[in-house]
């Protein structure tokens, strides 16, 4: 008898043990994870280069800036981002292949002279206005063969938009501004044969 009060008695807190064990509540916490959001919308360079490709002499980009343009609103940013670089860097790849290998380099002891004129444009989209500012590049000699712009020594980046390279005489190449206009004091003409044409505000 006394041995089976002892078992059970031994059972009873095992029992107990067990219980204890079962009840202890998980402390283990997950820590949530936030989602990633885009900003709410674009900024003012980005509906700047936006709108400069609605002149991009790929029809299919044109029209496809053209309908972001009109449905900012609706539009998702990160497709319109997206659309943006690519359009970019294939008006840029455009402009290279039109490059004519074959066209006879400038003479060294032709004189060679330009001037520029700037450009501004404002635009409103719904509640805002953006201002967009263009350098024209007008040669004043027979033909000047660029390399590249250089605006403010650099600190001005000038994408180019339009206009043949050589630049006959009173032609001019078009190249839009990433920067205030008004600030612009130095444009500096690179040619392919390595000379420069610097130009000051007149």
């Amino acid at each position: 008898m006394k041995r089976l009060i002892i078992l059970t008695s031994v059972a009873l807190i095992v029992t107990g043990c067990d219980k204890t064990k079962t009840d202890t509540p998980d402390k283990t916490t997950q820590a949530e994870v936030q989602p990633v959001t885009e900003h709410a919308e674009l900024t003012v360079v980005e509906k700047e280069d936006l709108n400069s490709l609605r002149t991009s002499p790929i029809e299919e980009t044109a029209n496809q800036a053209e309908y972001y343009l009109n449905h900012l609103d609706t539009s998702s940013v990160q497709e319109m981002r997206a659309f943006i670089k690519k359009g970019l860097e294939e008006w840029e790849a455009f402009n290279s292949e039109r490059a004519d290998p074959n066209d006879p380099p400038l003479p060294e002891n032709t004189e060679a002279s330009m001037e520029y004129r700037i450009e501004v444009k404002n635009h409103v989209y719904g509640s805002s206005v953006v201002e967009t500012a263009y350098l024209n590049l007008i040669s004043l000699s027979d033909s000047i063969e660029m390399d590249k712009l250089i605006v403010n020594r650099g600190n001005c980046r000038a994408d180019y938009r339009s206009g043949a390279n050589p630049i006959t005489y009173g032609n001019s190449m078009r190249f839009f501004l990433n920067c205030d206009p008004r600030n612009i004091r130095e444009v500096t003409a690179v040619l392919k044969d390595g000379r420069q044409i610097v130009m000051s505000p007149q």
